[in-house]
């Protein structure tokens, strides 16, 4: 992802940082804010640190992605557990395998290794909202470091077939404010190229190319411009 920007005012990058310390304060579980470094750069926030867990970790890379003016999200937080949070290998994997079997969304024949807390899942599924969908599943699980997704989705759809239902996708839902984004497939990869305001719409167009049956991978090379870069 790239970011186009003519000028850039100096207290910009300060409204942001404020708005993602507010936001991540909303944030459910996650303490101490304090401890979170914060800083930003022509748009792009860098986050430091620590958390008690994976999730506190995915939620406040989220967070910081929801702000207006943010084009890129740069996350280098550490998950520390603390002594409660302490699992072994054995008991997370056993937990991960026990979710994912219990939740509708997740296909059978995903499968889970967890090594000094850090979960690999792989396997085969039909749609790439299978595989988003296994990832969130072990997400907030105790004890897990991070979460590393190697599921492979399956092109079911010839391109054709698949490029007409990533173009009925985006008309359906970003057709007045997306004139210039464009779409190609080639055997179930789409690839987006174009224009958005904003860090977070750019998240929202990928993730409706998610939920159409037949995508196996998504190259992104959208632009976010900011208001004083736009074309």
């Amino acid at each position: 992802m790239s970011v186009i920007r003519n000028s850039y005012p100096s207290n910009e990058d300060q409204r942001i940082e404020q708005d993602i310390r507010a936001e991540v304060e909303l944030c459910r579980d996650i303490s101490d804010i304090h401890s979170l470094g914060i800083t930003v750069e022509c748009g792009v926030a860098l986050l430091t640190g620590s958390t008690e867990t994976y999730s506190q970790k995915w939620a406040i890379e989220r967070a910081a992605s929801r702000i207006i003016g943010v084009v890129e999200v740069r996350d280098y937080l550490e998950v520390r557990p603390n002594d409660e949070g302490h699992r072994d290998d054995l008991e997370i994997q056993s937990a991960a395998t026990a979710v994912l079997g219990w939740d509708a969304r997740v296909p059978a024949g995903v499968r889970v290794n967890v090594t000094d807390g850090v979960l690999r899942l792989d396997g085969v599924v039909e749609r790439f909202a299978h595989r988003e969908a296994a990832e969130e599943a072990v997400r907030n699980l105790i004890g897990v470091r991070d979460v590393v997704n190697e599921i492979r989705v399956i092109p079911t759809h010839t391109s054709r077939r698949l490029a007409a239902d990533v173009e009925a996708a985006i008309r359906r839902r970003f057709a007045l404010g997306f004139r210039l984004l464009t779409v190609s497939v080639d055997d179930g990869v789409v690839l987006l190229r174009g224009v958005v305001p904003t860090f977070a719409i750019l998240d929202e167009v990928e993730r409706a190319m998610r939920s159409i049956p037949g995508v196996t991978r998504i190259e992104n090379r959208l632009l976010v411009a900011t208001e004083e870069g736009a074309p």
